[in-house]
C-alpha cells in the first residue's frame, strides 16, 4: 500500500477528526522509543517507522483541512 492508500483508509476507518491524530500518536512513540534501543539498527529501523507514521499524518492533515 502507498502513504496515500493508508492516509485514504485512516480517514475513512477513524473519520478526518481522528486519523491524523492517531498517526502523530504513533510517530511520537515510535521516536520515543528510538531514545531507548539498545542496537543502533533497532533506533534506525524506529526512526524509520517514526518518520512513516509523519509522513502519512501530514497526509491525512492535508486531505482533510476544513473537514
Amino acid at each position: 500500500m502507498t502513504a496515500e492508500q493508508i492516509a485514504a483508509q485512516a480517514i475513512a476507518t477513524h473519520g478526518p477528526a481522528n486519523a491524523a491524530r492517531i498517526y502523530r500518536e504513533a510517530e511520537a512513540a515510535h521516536y520515543s522509543e528510538a531514545q531507548w534501543c539498545d542496537s543502533a539498527s533497532d533506533e534506525r529501523r524506529k526512526l524509520q517507522l517514526a518518520e512513516s507514521y509523519g509522513r502519512i499524518a501530514d497526509l491525512i492533515e492535508q486531505q482533510t483541512k476544513g473537514a
